[in-house]
C-alpha cells in the first residue's frame, strides 16, 4: 500500500538555524562526546560511583548554646558537616556519645581568612588539668576533663571536588577515646564572628532520601558560602530557556508528550552540568590547585554526555524498543548521579512509561 509522507518539508529559518547549531564549536565538541560515549560513559560512571563512598560528607545545621540545648550528633562515627555561624561571642555545642574504643575525628573550615575558630572536645578520661581560659559562658559538665585545639590561620583555601568549593581548613583531631560516655564538642573564637563548617566522623554512609536529596544539599551549602540561590541555579535557567526557545524557533522537533518530557529531562542534564562547572571556576579563585581539582570533570561530563545522548533520541520521529530502553538506563543513571536535581530523571523516566500522543497545536 502507498504510504504518503505528511510531513512538511523545513523551512529556510529552520534549515539555516540548525545548521547553524551543528556548524558551531560546542555542538561539534558534544557530537565528538558522543561518537565516544560507547567508549567513556562506562569508566566515568564507575569511576564516579567509586568517588562518593570515600569522600562526601552529608550537611546538616543546628546551634546549641549550652550543654542543656546542645545539638544531639546520633551517629558520631558517619561523616557529617554542621554549616553554621558563630556569632555574638556565642559558643556553639554538640553532643555525642562514644564508646571506649571508638574513633574520634573532628574538624573546622571556614570561608573567611581572616575568621580562625576554635575547637573544644569534652569528656570522660580527657586531661583535666588544663590551664585554657575560656569565656564566660562556656560551660563545662563536672568532672569533665577537654581538649582545647587552637585553629591555624590558612594562606590558601584548599580545593574540595566534590561539591566543588573551597575552604580554609583550620584545623582537625583524630584520635581514640578511651572512657564510655558523652562527649561534647564545642566551636568559639577569639577572632570575631564567621561561617563555621563542623567536621564529625568518618564513615561514608548514605540512606537513599539522604543520597536523593544530595544537589539540594549542595545548593544549600552554596548559599551558606553567600551566594544567592538564583546564581547557583542561574546556569541551569539559561540552558532551559535556551534550549526550549531554540526548539520553538527553529522548530526542528515536533515533539510528543514523551519526547516533550525527555527534552525538559536532557536539558536539566546539561543544566546540572553548567551549575557544577560554574562553581568549579569559583571555587578554584583563591584556592591552591591540587591533583583533586581533576576530579570535578567527572561530574561535569558525566550528566553533559547523558544530557546530549538523550536529545539525540529526542530528535528522532518515533522510539524503538531498544531506545526506549537507552532511554530508560539515561534516567537510571540520572537519578543515580544527581543529574539534573531529580527532576530530570524523573522526567526521563516518564517519557519511557506514557504512551506517546502529539501535543496539539494552539494555533
Amino acid at each position: 500500500m502507498l504510504m504518503l509522507d505528511n510531513r512538511r518539508p523545513p523551512s529556510d529559518r529552520e534549515e539555516i538555524g540548525w545548521q547553524f547549531i551543528y556548524r558551531s564549536i560546542p555542538y561539534r565538541f558534544m557530537k565528538a562526546l558522543t561518537v565516544m560515549r560507547a567508549h567513556l560513559l562506562l569508566p566515568i560512571i564507575i569511576f564516579a560511583a567509586l568517588i562518593p563512598a570515600g569522600c562526601a560528607h552529608i550537611p546538616i545545621t543546628g546551634e546549641g548554646y549550652g550543654l542543656r540545648d546542645a545539638v544531639v550528633i546520633s551517629d558520631p562515627l558517619k561523616s557529617w558537616v554542621v554549616y553554621t555561624e558563630y556569632k555574638d561571642a556565642r559558643p556553639l555545642y554538640y553532643q555525642f556519645n562514644l564508646s571506649s574504643g571508638e574513633r574520634l575525628k573532628a574538624g573546622l573550615l571556614t570561608v573567611d581568612k581572616d575568621f580562625v575558630p576554635d575547637l573544644t572536645i569534652m569528656g570522660l578520661g580527657l586531661p583535666t588539668d588544663s590551664n585554657e581560659e575560656f569565656e564566660t559562658e562556656f560551660e563545662i559538665p563536672l568532672g569533665y576533663g577537654l581538649l582545647h585545639v587552637h585553629g591555624e590561620a590558612q594562606d590558601h583555601k584548599e580545593f574540595e571536588p566534590f561539591t566543588p568549593s573551597s575552604y580554609y581548613f583550620v584545623l582537625s583531631v583524630d584520635f581514640t577515646v578511651n572512657e564510655t560516655g558523652t562527649y561534647y564538642l564545642v566551636t568559639d573564637a577569639t577572632t570575631g564572628s564567621g561561617k563555621v563548617g563542623i567536621v564529625i566522623g568518618y564513615l561514608e554512609s548514605f540512606t537513599v532520601y539522604e543520597w536523593v536529596k544530595v544537589p539540594f544539599d549542595v545548593a544549600f551549602v552554596h548559599h551558606w558560602e553567600g551566594q544567592d540561590y538564583l546564581l547557583i541555579l542561574f546556569p541551569m535557567i539559561v540552558v532551559l530557556f535556551a534550549g526550549l526557545l531554540l526548539n520553538c524557533y527553529y522548530g526542528k522537533a515536533k515533539l510528543d508528550v514523551a519526547r516533550t518530557l525527555a527534552f525538559v529531562g536532557a536539558l536539566t542534564y546539561l543544566g546540572s552540568a553548567g551549575i557544577i562547572l560554574t562553581q568549579m571556576i569559583i571555587g578554584l579563585f583563591g584556592a591552591a590547585f591540587e591533583s583533586l581539582v581533576l576530579v570535578t570533570p567527572v561530574f561535569i561530563l558525566l550528566p553533559a554526555i547523558l544530557g546530549y545522548a538523550l536529545l539525540r533520541e529526542v530528535w528522532q520521529e518515533q522510539w524503538s524498543r531498544g531506545q526506549k530502553l537507552r532511554v530508560l538506563i539515561y534516567g537510571l543513571v540520572g537519578v543515580a548521579f544527581w543529574a539534573g536535581y531529580i527532576i530530570g530523571p524523573v522526567l526521563v523516566i516518564a517519557s519511557v512509561l506514557i504512551p506517546a500522543r502529539r501535543l496539539q497545536s494552539t494555533s
